[in-house]
């Protein structure tokens, strides 16, 4: 070859390594870059959950005093207003009126105040007599082409007589069909209550039956300061001076009131009584500024209303509290004219706003929960917009434990959705994260040593026949969809486990003595008697004595020990012990830990069988039985490549989805028992995410559990990878 041709080709060789360098390089970069960008998009997601509530001023009316009560439409365009002279509607962007409307019972008697039940639709003018004006309002939504207009609604109906006198912290609810309730208190602090029942006759509607109850307080010390009546006009709180909460139980119209219970909720006088979305939990205020929540807890005689939550308190007396229709947020507003927002299952306060020193009249949390109206004593009618998306997500809730209503204790609970929208979203992360840990723990237990010790006989003591059929049949085993490792798990090892769940244990007691039992009497034969004992005559010898444990587990000892011991049946035994789940962590790990094992021994085979040959030589030439050379000298060489594989596979069971969601009865529970169920964050991500609607709270924090997922095991290949630096080091070294 001529001089010239060999600088041709060397150059192009030059220019060919030059390339293959930078299209490596580049693919390098993109691969840094793709995972950089996935973490990018999934902590965008996630970053709104830690946006916090902000509060903007709105439009301003300039109202004549006397104004009384307040309610707005779904959009924020017209407001009602309840003066002594009516109700009035107007625009809530230049005032304009809309119109007012005046019942006739106006014509005789002053009204004293007037209260509002927004999420039933209910107006009530309370009069000096001691009558209430009940009023069913609605905003109409209308479309002329594109414009949209809003139509208000109003109609009164009879008066309600409720006592002699003037009415002290009135209110009035409809249960949305045919029955009025109001509740007052007398000018002499008896409990009035009042309902009034459309009855269904035969071909239409029936007579109207109509109850009054003149109610005491028995066994408690205060007199009745505030009273709370739920939207079915069936349970009456009433609040005392002393701090006592006492319920009655009011059943249907015609029957008699009866007392219930009683509790001390605060050492002040109550002020003020409210419920939350759903009616289950009760705000309580008092004359210290307090805020409490409470709802009823416990089981049988022990059941009843217990403080769960101790909200940011006022500097002034509380004097009423607004719900949002939406979820659990609530507004407080004290004496001083200060409102408070909360959030009843964080326990956190977003917001505390002073808005008119004179007082606040009455406040409306729009039904979109986006704002709310104020009416002040001095500065008339202020619409405020409310920005505060995910106000049922901080970091107690997803990581601390939570008093959801109804439980008897504080816990760790992921629930999403219920059957109402007064469902109260449960998001912590905790199950998800103590379910992933122990299907991994599960997983590994039982894949980690069987696929070491097979690596190990693969590449130190089978023949290399043997080693050219056992490692690439077991490399096929990784080829296997994980959706049919699941399937199978779930429909085919579940049952089959539970039917022989006393086999299975004896099974794995009895191989390993088995084994050892058969090297011991090995070890005690003449070397004469064993030439016959090749590589291949072994690992036969080997099967048989599986299948001879397996007959004596399934077939012998088990249901022997299960008649003596359990009475004939184990599964019906564990049930008084433990909760037993027919798909538990015991399938997750034979299954999961099938799935890693021909991943951890193929890294694990490849390690071993890359120790230097002269290692392995000398010791056996020192007298070194195989099996000590194998265990001192050839696993601790290997144990870089046995950490990566052992880490690989603790990368893959933690990332497993569809194992881990089609055989463990995903639920969200924390519990180590190996015959419960589990719930992972992948498959909690592979269940929940498509029904989460776009950008809710349950959309964010699916992808802030992604996120943990994602940095769980960027943390873990990191360690793993500058432990396994160090370890190859150390052994370059000897």
């Amino acid at each position: 070859m001529s001089t010239s041709t060999k600088r041709t080709v060397g150059a192009r060789a030059r220019l060919f390594d030059r390339l293959g360098r930078y299209f490596i390089a580049l693919g390098g970069l993109g691969v840094i870059a793709a995972v950089l960008g996935i973490f990018l998009f999934i902590a965008r997601e996630a970053l709104p959950l830690a946006q916090g509530a902000t509060l903007t001023a709105g439009s301003h009316l300039g109202l004549p005093s006397g104004a009384l009560a307040t309610a707005m439409d779904p959009y924020g365009e017209v407001v009602l207003v309840a003066d002594a002279g009516g109700v009035e509607f107007r625009r809530l962007g230049d005032g304009q009126s809309l119109g007012r409307t005046r019942p006739a019972a106006l014509d005789s008697v002053s009204v004293a105040a007037a209260v509002l039940a927004p999420e039933d639709g209910v107006l009530g003018l309370v009069l000096a007599d001691g009558r209430i004006v009940p009023g069913k309002f609605a905003f109409d939504v209308r479309f002329d082409g594109t414009q949209r207009q809003i139509a208000p609604r109003l109609s009164f109906e009879d008066p309600l007589w409720v006592g002699e006198g003037p009415l002290h912290a009135a209110l009035v609810r409809h249960d949305g069909e045919a029955r009025l309730s109001a509740a007052a208190l007398g000018a002499a602090g008896q409990i009035l209550v009042v309902r009034r029942e459309q009855r269904e006759g035969l071909l239409g509607p029936g007579p109207v039956a109509e109850d009054h109850w003149t109610l005491t307080l028995p066994a408690l010390e205060g007199q009745p300061s505030a009273v709370l009546l739920d939207r079915v006009g069936r349970q009456l709180l009433v609040g005392t001076d002393r701090g006592e909460i006492g319920e009655w139980a009011l059943g249907d119209v015609g029957d008699e009131p009866v007392w219930k219970s009683s509790f001390r909720a605060t050492d002040q006088a109550v002020t003020a009584l409210g419920y939350v979305l759903g009616e289950n939990s009760v705000a309580i205020g008092d004359a210290a500024g307090q805020v409490l929540v409470c709802f009823k807890a416990g089981q049988g005689a022990q059941r009843g209303f217990k403080i769960a939550h101790h909200l940011e308190a006022h500097a002034h007396a509380v004097r009423a509290f607004v719900h949002s229709a939406r979820d659990r947020q609530l507004l407080s507003v004290d004496a001083g004219g200060e409102v408070a927002l909360h959030h009843v299952t964080t326990g956190k306060t977003y917001l505390r706003r002073q808005l008119d020193p004179a007082g606040v009249a009455a406040l409306y949390f729009a039904p979109k929960a986006d704002g709310f109206l104020v009416l002040g004593q001095s500065q008339g009618l202020q619409h405020f917009a409310l920005d505060n998306p995910h106000p049922d997500v901080t970091w107690q809730t997803l990581f601390g434990k939570v008093w959801y209503e109804g439980y008897d204790a504080p816990a760790y609970v992921w629930q999403s959705t219920g059957g109402s929208d007064d469902f109260e979203p449960k998001f912590s992360l905790v199950p998800l994260i103590f379910g992933t840990v122990k299907g991994t723990f599960y997983a590994l237990l039982f894949a980690l040593p069987l696929a070491v010790l097979a690596a190990l006989y693969t590449a130190e003591f089978a023949s290399p026949g043997l080693r050219k059929v056992v490692k690439p049949a077991v490399e096929m085993m990784a080829s296997l969809p994980s959706v049919i490792l699941g399937f199978l798990a779930g429909l085919w090892l579940a049952p089959l486990l539970e039917k022989g769940l006393d086999g299975v244990f004896f099974f794995l007691l009895l191989l390993p003595l088995v084994v050892l039992a058969a090297a011991w009497v090995k070890g005690r034969l003449p070397a004469a008697r064993l030439r016959w004992l090749g590589p291949r005559a072994e690992l036969a010898l080997l099967t048989g004595l599986v299948v001879a444990a397996g007959f004596l587990a399934f077939g012998l000892v088990g249901p022997w020990v299960e008649r003596l011991l359990f009475g004939g049946d184990l599964r019906q035994w564990l049930g008084t012990v433990t909760r037993y789940e027919q798909r538990n962590s015991l399938v997750v790990g034979f299954a999961m830990g099938f799935a890693i094992v021909p991943l951890i021994f193929t890294i694990c085979e490849d390690a071993l069988s890359a120790v230097p040959a002269h290692l392995r030589a000398g010791s056996l030439a020192l007298g070194a039985t195989p099996w000590q050379t194998a265990v001192k000298v050839i696993l601790p060489m290997a144990l870089p490549g046995i950490f990566s594989a052992t880490m690989i596979g603790f990368g893959r069971a933690v990332g497993e989805t569809m194992v881990v969601l089609m055989a463990t009865g995903n639920t969200p529970i924390t519990d180590w028992s190996l015959f419960n169920g589990l719930r992972a964050i992948s498959a909690n991500i592979a269940v929940e995410l498509p029904e989460a609607p776009h950008a809710s709270s349950l959309y964010r924090v699916l992808f802030l559990s992604g996120l943990l997922l994602f940095g769980l095991t960027f943390l873990i290949n990191t360690v793993a990878e500058l432990v396994r630096q160090r370890l190859r080091d150390k052994d370059s070294r000897l």
